[in-house]
C-alpha cells in the first residue's frame, strides 16, 4: 500500500532508546510506535491503557514542528499530565 508508512526506523530508534530511557529513570519504561500524526498516536494509545504522565520529547522551538503547532497543549487536552523535554541546540544539531 503506497499510503501506508514504513515505521522500521521509528522501531530501531525506539529498541536503542528504550534502555538508555529506562536507566535515566531508574525504573523499567515502555514505548510504542504510532500513527505518524503525533496526536493521533498519542490518542490511540491512551485510548488502550491508563497513563499518569506524557512525555514529549521535542527539539528547540525554532527547529520543532511540534512547538510550532502547539502539540503540547493539544496533549493537555487529553487531561493527562504532560512534560516537554526539550533537546538543547547543541543536541539537536547532533545526529
Amino acid at each position: 500500500d503506497a499510503n501506508a508508512h514504513d515505521d522500521t526506523d521509528a522501531r530501531e530508534i525506539l529498541a536503542r532508546a528504550l534502555p538508555l530511557l529506562s536507566a535515566a529513570a531508574g525504573a523499567p519504561v515502555n514505548g510504542l510506535v504510532g500513527d505518524a500524526d503525533a496526536l493521533v498516536a498519542v490518542g490511540e494509545a491512551i485510548s488502550r491503557r491508563t497513563y499518569e504522565e506524557l512525555i514529549l520529547s521535542t527539539l528547540p522551538a525554532p527547529l520543532s514542528r511540534w512547538q510550532r503547532l502547539d502539540l503540547p497543549a493539544k496533549l493537555a487536552g487529553f487531561g493527562i499530565p504532560v512534560r516537554v523535554v526539550t533537546a538543547g541546540l547543541a543536541q539537536a544539531a547532533v545526529g
